[in-house]
């Protein structure tokens, strides 16, 4: 049987963190697999977001930061964001994009450290945004170049997880091999504000087949979109509807 499930009837959650309530009259049981049929959702989700647009450095001996508004930027509009959020730390900063190779050249007045890494053992959110690869911590320089181009492709690809569904665990080389409860990975091939339509061609090859047969009565399903660090997305609101395959 297929089963279809929208956001949108969620009974509670977000977009793209939700639970929906099947109803008392439609237990599904002995479920054996499962399978993603088809997906529809927008690409709304922000190059620039809540979880890489924080810029950690070190000034004086001491960590400061700055944070970038959350957006779908061109490397143009980037840059002049950088740049407004320095001049009000008291930072002069240039930041040239060099045209043939992509990569950024940074120079800022009074020094900074560029490569950064936290107390916890992280990098700085924005690094990989920018091409930062490399430097010498806690060390205040004037210019640096990037090793890498800047990457403003956004979301690459979407893991769509759920706690009720993934009997069997998806294994994640994020964190040193972590456990993630799989259920598909959707690529993101469309432009910021168009539609990705995933219409898997083997849905077998994209089941997950239980160990063992579910011993409760399927009635509430837990839908979760995450990026390649795990990390919830924001869709901004706009919903995604996700057909299921039920193998009894």
């Amino acid at each position: 049987m297929t089963i279809q499930i929208n956001s949108h009837d969620r009974v509670s959650g977000s977009a793209t963190d939700f639970t929906v309530n099947l109803g008392k009259d439609h237990k599904i049981s002995n479920v054996r697999a499962v399978a993603i049929k088809s997906l529809q959702m927008v690409n709304s989700f922000y190059n620039i977001n809540q979880y890489n647009n924080i810029w950690y450095y070190d000034q004086g001996g001491a960590e400061l930061s700055i944070v970038v508004p959350v957006g779908q930027y061109n490397i143009t509009q980037l840059i002049a964001a950088i740049q407004q959020q320095f001049q009000l730390a008291g930072i002069v900063i240039g930041i040239i994009d060099n045209q043939i190779t992509h990569k950024l050249s940074f120079s800022a007045v009074p020094d900074i450290s560029y490569y950064k890494t936290r107390p916890d053992g992280s990098l700085n959110p924005i690094h990989r945004i920018l091409g930062i690869r490399s430097g010498i911590p806690l060390n205040p320089i004037k210019d640096y170049d990037a090793q890498a181009v800047h990457d403003l492709s956004g979301v690459k690809s979407v893991n769509i997880t759920s706690n009720v569904l993934a009997g069997g665990m998806g294994i994640s080389s994020r964190d040193s091999g972590s456990k993630l409860a799989l259920l598909d990975v959707c690529p993101i091939n469309v432009p910021f504000g168009a539609v990705v339509h995933s219409d898997p061609v083997d849905l077998q090859l994209d089941s997950l087949t239980y160990d063992n047969v579910l011993n409760n009565n399927l009635t509430v399903v837990d839908i979760q979109l995450r990026d390649e660090d795990n990390n919830v997305l924001d869709s901004n609101d706009l919903n995604v509807v996700i057909s299921l395959k039920i193998y009894h």
